[in-house]
């Protein structure tokens, strides 16, 4: 019985922390109109500074996760799905970042260049 107590909870566990990272995500953060634009008479040192409070949010959200992870095994085993989901989570969350420091580079760059860039360079390329 304890253990089926302790699945029905891990996967309510599971379901709220994936209710309340797509609540996360869904928030709009940066006021600024074309996020994507490389004009320079855009403020593109806002556009970067933007990205970049996006990618520290993103970076604590992994981290807190991370922490989760080490509770979630204690609690439920290291196999159980909370496990595996809180991992892929914190994961994502960490190459989201990664994604947004990227793009806030880019645009720090046209701001200290003055030069416009058409795009950022695909992250990888799979269609041919």
């Amino acid at each position: 019985m304890n253990s089926l107590h302790s699945h029905h909870v891990g996967r309510g566990l599971l379901f709220a922390l994936c209710v309340f990272a797509a609540a996360g995500c869904a928030q709009s953060v940066a006021p600024i109109e074309d996020m994507a634009s490389f004009d320079p008479s855009q403020d593109q040192m806002a556009i970067a500074d933007s990205y970049r409070s996006e990618a520290v949010a993103l970076k604590e959200k992994a981290a807190a996760l991370a922490e989760s992870v080490v509770r979630y095994e204690h609690l439920f085993g290291p196999q159980s799905d909370l496990v595996s989901g809180a991992k892929q989570l914190s994961q994502y969350y960490a190459e989201a970042a990664q994604e947004l420091e990227r793009r806030a580079e880019a645009h720090a760059e046209v701001a200290r260049t003055g030069r416009q860039k058409l795009q950022l360079p695909p992250k990888a390329c799979c269609n041919k």
